[in-house]
């Protein structure tokens, strides 16, 4: 262990003097940035994130579609830059082909006879993590409030699905982000990698909600289960990211826990509770994980400012 001295920099400022082997082993120059990183030990230096390439090779030799498409989503997330796949067909590759041009940023950048490399290809998205969040909430809600327009509207419906791979592709770039280190602080990157699963999870219960809605008598009935729905979304997104209200503004709207000690109506959680059409279900699982991400992504906001 190396104790140095702090050097006053500035008024307001203290310095510290990095080891020569460590910044000539990173090759470290002048004007470089590097990571700081606050935890219950103590302060980290690291490299900045996306410094390293990490490489990895796969045999995907006769996997189906939806086999390639789950392995090369956890590679992606992972944070790997050059993934090199073998296979044995040109269905495999074709398989290959089409699950990369899901994951934003990959590419096939070779291939030869029974062997590909996919690589990562730096995009502008990639270099502003908190504006990329924002854009998973924007994406979800959108959908939702595009939904209350096409309810009644079957044929709209059958395509509806497709909506969520929008999604899915911009929740997989950002959980890949989270790996690959653009959130430091580590309480912070455990809740947002949380909030991505659950958003990703809205997504999906959205394309269920579609799916029973088509054997449903009462579609034209839904536009005010939907609306609900993506109200609260909507008060989610402006409560982050616009600093406006607190979690008991869902606890007034939506009290999830022990409803019959409430002591004032909940107007969103009394409409789904007397709801009957079964395809409410699933809007009522996106308002419960709403809930639950006001509580994660909230409560600490608040603790702090206390």
């Amino acid at each position: 262990m190396q104790y140095r001295k702090l050097i006053q920099h500035g008024p307001s400022s203290l310095t510290v003097a990095l080891p020569y082997k460590w910044v000539n082993k990173n090759g470290l120059q002048k004007g470089d940035s590097v990571a700081l990183e606050e935890d219950e030990q103590g302060l980290r230096i690291a490299m900045k994130p996306m410094e390293r390439s990490r490489a990895i090779a796969l045999d995907l030799s006769g996997n189906d579609f939806p086999s390639t498409v789950t392995i090369l989503t956890t590679v992606y997330r992972r944070g790997y830059d050059e993934v090199a796949i073998s296979y044995r067909t040109p269905e495999e590759y074709q398989h290959v082909s089409s699950a990369v041009r899901m994951l934003l940023g990959f590419g096939v950048l070779e291939n030869r006879k029974s062997r590909c490399v996919i690589k990562s290809l730096p995009t502008q998205i990639e270099q502003d993590f908190p504006t990329l969040f924002r854009r998973v909430f924007l994406i979800l809600l959108q959908m939702l409030e595009d939904l209350g327009d096409v309810v009644g509207d079957p044929q709209s419906l059958r395509t509806f699905y497709h909506r969520d791979a929008d999604l899915n592709s911009i929740v997989n770039l950002a959980i890949r982000m989270v790996n690959k280190g653009f959130v430091q602080d580590r309480y912070e990157e455990l809740h947002i990698f949380h909030t991505l699963l659950l958003l990703e999870e809205c997504g999906d219960d959205v394309t269920r909600f579609t799916i029973e809605l088509q054997q449903s008598k009462h579609g034209a009935k839904m536009k005010d289960a939907v609306q609900k729905c993506a109200g609260m979304v909507r008060l989610l997104y402006d409560t982050y990211f616009q600093k406006k209200g607190g979690v008991m503004d869902f606890y007034k709207q939506y009290y999830l826990y022990w409803p019959d000690a409430k002591k004032a109506p909940t107007p969103v959680y009394d409409f789904y509770a007397k709801a009957k059409d079964k395809p409410v279900f699933y809007l009522r699982s996106i308002v419960e994980k709403v809930v639950h991400l006001a509580e994660i992504l909230l409560l600490p906001q608040t603790m702090d400012q206390h």
